[in-house]
């Protein structure tokens, strides 16, 4: 079965949200072994925020490849 793609800046607003907080910035980015991984940019300790974000990015490739 083929997945729907979706822009990067699309699947990083899907995790957002999943995370429901304000601090810091999403980014997905192209992995040739998972397809796509997603990191969490902040200032503050994100070790937490950046599982989470894992998570919900190992959910949502069931779901969604990334468009190139």
């Amino acid at each position: 079965m083929q997945k729907p793609k979706r822009p990067a800046e699309e699947l990083a607003e899907m995790i957002r949200d999943g995370l429901a907080e304000e601090g810091f910035e999403v980014q997905v980015h192209s992995n040739p072994r998972t397809g796509w991984d997603v990191a969490i940019i902040s200032d503050n300790e994100n070790e937490g925020t950046q599982s989470r974000a894992e998570t919900i990015a190992a959910e949502l490739r069931q779901w969604y490849d990334l468009e190139a």
